[in-house]
């Protein structure tokens, strides 16, 4: 399971460098501020649009209990923050458009893109 999870502490974003982030619902609810809910359901809604396929962006994480967890990847986290409304959501918006809008990408969210598209 990856430990790689986006914070974001007193409006400011941090993003681990790591060539992959992968996140489970209960992570991105602290994340964006919201209920799992709202999670599953803009995940659901954003698979149904067919935008993103599921086998690039959604994984299953199967602990030696037998329990299991679904973990999300940047590009479906990015999607998300899209979707939802909070204040947190907004603040990774604006870091986004923030670090795109510079002449230099950040090599980082090249290769979490490149990884998901390759993948």
């Amino acid at each position: 399971m990856g430990n790689s999870m986006i914070k974001i502490e007193n409006g400011f974003v941090q993003i681990p460098q790591s060539t992959e982030i992968w996140m489970t619902q209960h992570q991105l609810t602290d994340l964006f501020g919201c209920f799992v809910s709202k999670i599953s359901a803009n995940v659901r809604a954003i698979l149904k649009t067919g935008v993103l396929d599921e086998s690039k962006v959604c994984r299953i994480y199967y602990y030696k209990n037998g329990n299991s967890v679904e973990e999300y990847s940047l590009e479906m986290i990015i999607a998300l923050s899209f979707r939802i409304q909070s204040r947190n959501a907004e603040t990774f918006r604006k870091y986004l458009f923030k670090k795109l809008s510079k002449p230099e990408i950040p090599e980082i969210l090249i290769r979490n893109i490149q990884n998901s598209i390759l993948n």
